[in-house]
């Protein structure tokens, strides 16, 4: 009868862990039934317990189920590592990128500036004039009431003096015009950076005036004799003003002609430096468009994923509560058959020895470490 008593419990010493198992997986079902369809965990849960079946002892079972939890938190833990890595790594690009971002809006910004400069030359060039000078000896004459040069100024000397006068008058008026184009024009080299230098020639193409009457006298007698002179004169003077205006002119207006052509080169230069950085502006910004939605994805899927982590936290102490559950269920029923009145002292001793040996293996597998 002890045999038997003790065959049966030999048989019966492990129900209690698998009825663990059992409800484990029952609790799976529930447990991670919010996250996945019923499937999927039937189908998990069904590999768990086909993993088992390999394994002879309900220990080496209890052992297995804490292994595979173990190595399915480390997995998930080292998931959320690498996704929370990928994420500052993708955080920090986008702090880089936003870097670069900014200096290409403010590089198009200096461009545009540039351009604006380009195109503002352009236009002061051809704002850059030369005024001709006029030409006039009546103001350096007295005239009578027949507006003819009166008698005491008809003298050869005075008209010479006043040749010389305005001829000095006409090249003060052209070299005071010339400081100022000169300063104008190298001012707006200096703008556009350029190493273009510009200074005037003077090697003026001006005539002497050729008297034709009042040999060995100074006074003109006849008066169209002075008129005559007075006209060749201002001939002379007119002459050579348009020669000098000429001369100048051409010399402004070949170094405004070189300008623009160089200023339309830098020009289209700096355009086109324009247009590329705002194709990389625009480039950037969509792909920034694109990390940041990417990040929010990614912020999305950690989260869950650190939810199901903590969650899947409970789930190793969920075996425990439930083999500390089924041990003390298992035990109570061992010792009211052990307290029973009517059990022989061959049945308590062998109630009481299997009472010790699930003890054991209560201690060896709830809490136990992972191998």
């Amino acid at each position: 009868m002890i045999a038997d008593l003790l065959t049966r419990l030999e048989e019966e010493k492990d129900q209690w862990i698998y009825v663990a198992i059992d409800h484990f997986n029952e609790e799976l079902l529930q447990f991670d039934g919010h996250r996945y369809e019923k499937d999927q965990v039937l189908i998990g849960v069904n590999g768990l317990l086909d993993e088992l079946t390999a394994v002879r002892t309900a220990e080496n079972q209890i052992m297995q189920i804490k292994n595979i939890e173990h190595s399915m938190s480390k997995q998930k833990n080292l998931d959320l590592e690498r996704m929370e890595t990928e994420m500052k790594t993708m955080e920090e690009s986008i702090e880089e990128d936003q870097r670069i971002l900014e200096n290409l809006e403010l590089t198009v910004v200096a461009l545009q500036k540039e351009l604006a400069i380009y195109e503002g030359e352009g236009k002061g060039l051809d704002m850059i004039q030369l005024e001709k000078f006029q030409c006039s000896l009546d103001d350096k004459f007295q005239f009578d009431k027949k507006d003819q040069v009166v008698f005491k100024e008809r003298k050869i000397s005075k008209l010479m003096e006043c040749y010389h006068l305005v001829e000095m008058e006409m090249l003060d008026f052209y070299q005071k015009q010339l400081s100022n184009i000169w300063l104008l024009l190298t001012r707006s080299m200096e703008n556009i950076s350029s190493n273009a230098k510009f200074d005037f020639e003077t090697n003026l193409p001006a005539v002497g005036v050729s008297l034709k009457h009042g040999r060995g006298l100074d006074q003109y007698l006849k008066l169209g004799n002075f008129e005559e002179d007075y006209q060749i004169v201002l001939d002379t003077l007119e002459r050579n003003n348009d020669s000098v205006y000429d001369y100048y002119l051409s010399q402004i207006n070949e170094f405004k002609v070189n300008s623009k052509e160089e200023m339309m080169q830098l020009w289209a230069l700096k355009n086109e430096h324009k247009r590329l950085a705002e194709e990389n502006l625009l480039e950037l910004q969509e792909k920034e468009r694109q990390k940041e939605n990417c990040i929010l994805e990614l912020q999305d899927r950690l989260g869950r994923a650190k939810l199901e982590w903590e969650q899947d936290l409970l789930r190793p102490k969920l075996l425990d509560d439930i083999l500390k559950e089924e041990f003390v269920r298992a035990v109570s029923g061992w010792q009211e058959k052990l307290f029973a009145e009517n059990a022989s002292d061959e049945e308590r001793w062998a109630y009481h020895q299997f009472c010790q040996i699930i003890l054991k293996q209560a201690e060896r597998i709830i809490g136990n470490e992972y191998f």
